[in-house]
């Protein structure tokens, strides 16, 4: 039967499932990767369209508000029953009309993050400069509404004027979308690795979701965010670490073994997008990368690298591999990976152009995992 609604229905039957697992962020965060494979839209919370657990929308997924960070159910159903009288207008319409004893001041600032109120017309960094300026006002005109102290002049609600945010602009793409994941558990509104989905291809040798998981060990280099970065030290007194890195397909544990550790710790911080190389380890159940080198993401592609390995390093393949690439004249230079590890950059004829055809031919000659750019 699950099958049958899963094949014919499957947007209410994901949804169904997000709602079942609303505790618990880290299987939602599953199951929403699960509904982008199966190309389901999942839209970001709203407060005028949200409900405590997600719902159908619009032919995809609307995010419940009780999938939010640290809001709970009172203040959902609080927000429901306000909405009941109508839209909320804006943020500070919002602050007067629902019931503040139920939200507190960290459940409105995880609201902002998580972009509940994007639609109203102003930025999250906008709003947010406004937040404690609203709360105030909407507190102190409920006050006097019920207290009854009208005064001569009529009714206080309408004397009162509503905060204009001064700041200008969002928060930049970084800050806003680590706001967002903290609150959400993922990245709803944009990925940090967005900017660089025209080079991914490029400069990696796989995504992670494409990566060979059967045969021997075998050298790899990945792009992606790090996230969930854990130090420890081991019973012989050594510093070691793991992470998993996340690329717009999936995600894989990455070892940081003591020496690895000590040479690239200081370049993997959290959020920041990263190039990874290491030998894939299929050894366990759930294969990881051994981490050999790390470096920062760029958008700027300088060079194309080449790894002649032993059973390549021959003058056919050599004469193969130089006319492939004088098919593909340009300005960025060729450097050659040979197997006693030393690296060789080609003369300037031999540069090529950025170009994914050129790095197909290559791998077909070489081999999929020993042809990248950088």
């Amino acid at each position: 039967q699950t099958a049958y609604l899963k094949a014919y229905y499957p947007v209410e039957y994901m949804c169904a499932f997000l709602s079942s697992v609303i505790d618990h962020q880290d299987r939602v965060v599953f199951y929403i990767k699960e509904c982008r494979k199966m190309g389901i839209s999942i839209l970001p919370p709203d407060i005028n369209e949200s409900f405590e657990n997600f719902t159908v929308s619009a032919g995809g997924i609307r995010f419940g508000l009780g999938a939010i960070k640290n809001v709970g159910s009172n203040a959902v159903k609080a927000i429901v029953q306000a909405r009941r009288g109508g839209r909320f207008s804006s943020f500070f319409d919002f602050c007067q009309r629902v019931d503040l004893t139920q939200i507190n001041k960290r459940m409105l600032e995880n609201l902002i993050y998580a972009g509940c109120f994007d639609s109203l017309g102003q930025t999250r960094k906008q709003v947010y400069s406004i937040m404690d300026e609203s709360l105030i006002l909407a507190a102190q005109i409920k006050q006097a509404s019920n207290g009854d102290q009208l005064s001569l002049f009529g009714d206080p609600v309408g004397m009162v004027e509503e905060p204009v945010a001064i700041v200008k602009g969002e928060w930049d793409n970084q800050e806003k979308l680590i706001r967002e994941k903290d609150v959400l558990g993922f990245y709803v509104s944009a990925n940090p690795l967005d900017r660089y989905r025209a080079i991914l291809e490029m400069i990696t040798t796989n995504e992670i979701a494409a990566l060979d998981m059967s045969g021997d060990q075998e050298y790899v280099r990945l792009a992606g965010i790090p996230v969930n970065l854990s130090k420890k030290i081991s019973r012989k007194g050594d510093p070691y670490a793991r992470f998993f890195l996340e690329d717009l397909s999936g995600r894989i544990e990455v070892m940081l073994f003591p020496a690895a550790y000590r040479q690239c710790i200081d370049q993997i911080k959290t959020d920041a997008a990263i190039i990874v190389e290491g030998f894939l380890d299929r050894r366990d159940e759930q294969p990881k990368i051994s981490l050999r080198r790390v470096q920062e993401l760029k958008e700027n592609i300088k060079e194309m690298h080449l790894r002649l390995l032993y059973e390549s390093n021959d003058a056919q393949t050599r004469t193969q591999l130089l006319g492939i690439i004088k098919d593909y004249p340009g300005e960025v230079e060729v450097c050659l990976h040979l197997p006693n590890k030393s690296v060789r950059v080609l003369d300037e004829q031999y540069d090529v152009m950025i170009n994914r055809e050129l790095k197909a031919r290559l791998e077909d000659l070489l081999g999929k995992n020993n042809v990248w750019f950088s």
